[in-house]
């Protein structure tokens, strides 16, 4: 395929075998795991929570699983780089998490499946940067193959309209922030939870508000929904699942606690802004086979703005 004819570069195949596959089957095993088995984490999982923490764990997994599986199927690298990014953050985040947590991973005490459970955790994300270095090193190559024969960068389409980059921006900016208040000091945000909570739980779920934080505010760069379409879906899938978890496990949260009803907010808003997203970008932003990167529905799109 020509540049001409590809307007943009593709995926490379290391970037799909040693990346987006394992992340996928890793996503899925513990989608499933955590939500069938929230309440035995203490003999299955690599440390113990409650089945609150574990079915809301399991339903950022579940939405991150349809995420990687449509950027498994994509062609085009710029549909997935946001993706990749907010992946290879989590996966960052994890490491620092379990590190910084060790004390609270069933390492030497537990069942035989949970010690496993434990060291493998611990082992999976210690090797997840240098495997994903590797992967993403192949993709630059591939990039920069796709420059020198094309010549030029691919266009850029116009800015997204306000009323579609202000939302985007609004919940990355809050999400960020709520991420790294609850890494940098769980201790303290662990007494006021509204259920039964480690340090290692709270610091985790940074970890993810971060990750959908920083995914929301690189989405902002693509300016085409339909770029970020996957991202959108993943916050769909994490906001249903999570409210479904808490649902499940409702007698176990305080709702008399303010927190529980930010962690609703949290999670409705993550459902509403992946449905807008995936909605708009279907009735605005749909694919043109054939058509440029910056041209059609898009420049009306921003024209509306």
């Amino acid at each position: 395929m020509s540049p001409q004819s590809n307007p943009s570069p593709v995926v490379s195949g290391v970037l799909r075998g040693l990346l987006l596959a394992p992340l996928l089957v890793g996503a899925g095993y513990l989608f499933l795991g955590l939500t069938l088995f929230s309440g035995g984490t203490g003999d299955l999982f690599a440390w113990r929570m409650s089945p609150v923490t574990a079915t809301l764990l399991g339903a950022a997994y579940g939405g991150s699983s349809v995420m990687l599986a449509m950027a498994l199927c994509t062609e085009q690298w710029v549909k997935v780089r946001v993706a990749v990014a907010a992946s290879s953050l989590l996966m960052l985040l994890m490491l620092g998490a379990c590190l910084l947590g060790r004390g609270t991973l069933q390492l030497t005490k537990g069942s035989a499946i949970a010690v496993l459970s434990a060291w493998a955790w611990l082992g999976v994300h210690t090797a997840a940067p240098v495997v994903g270095l590797i992967a993403l090193g192949a993709q630059w190559r591939r990039n920069e193959r796709w420059r020198a024969r094309s010549g030029q960068p691919a266009p850029r389409p116009p800015r997204l309209p306000w009323w579609v980059a202000g939302p985007i921006a609004g919940n990355g900016l809050a999400a960020t922030a709520t991420g790294l208040l609850l890494y940098t000091v769980p201790d303290v945000l662990a007494r006021y939870w509204p259920w039964r909570v480690s340090a290692l739980d709270v610091r985790v779920i940074g970890a993810w508000c971060l990750a959908f934080g920083v995914a929301l505010l690189l989405s902002l760069r693509e300016a085409e929904l339909r770029r970020v379409r996957n991202g959108m879906a993943a916050l769909v899938g994490t906001g249903v699942l999570g409210l479904v978890g808490l649902l499940r496990y409702a007698h176990l949260v305080r709702w008399a606690s303010p927190g529980s009803w930010l962690v609703v907010l949290a999670l409705v808003t993550f459902t509403g802004l992946g449905l807008c997203g995936v909605g708009v970008s279907g009735l605005l932003d749909p694919p043109r086979p054939g058509g440029g990167p910056g041209g059609g529905p898009v420049v009306r799109l921003a024209r509306l703005g």
